[in-house]
């Protein structure tokens, strides 16, 4: 997945206005810290956000990249 995650990234890169946001699910596990590293290297606030509808087990999170650098 980390794979489409980065291919997201650069689709933003090449196509968001400076001010874009990019939302993507992720899971935690491995390659989710390399994730959030890729999004803290492309925009200047990054959140991770668990939604209150998904399950306190579930392991989704987004990811969010508000401006890029």
């Amino acid at each position: 997945m980390a794979h489409l995650v980065e291919l997201a990234v650069e689709f933003a890169r090449a196509h968001l206005h400076g001010d874009g946001a990019l939302v993507c699910k992720v899971f935690h596990g491995s390659g989710y810290s390399q994730l959030a590293k890729l999004f803290k290297d492309n925009f200047r606030l990054v959140k991770p956000i668990k939604p209150k509808a998904s399950r306190n087990r579930s392991a989704e999170t987004f990811l969010v990249g508000i401006g890029l650098k």
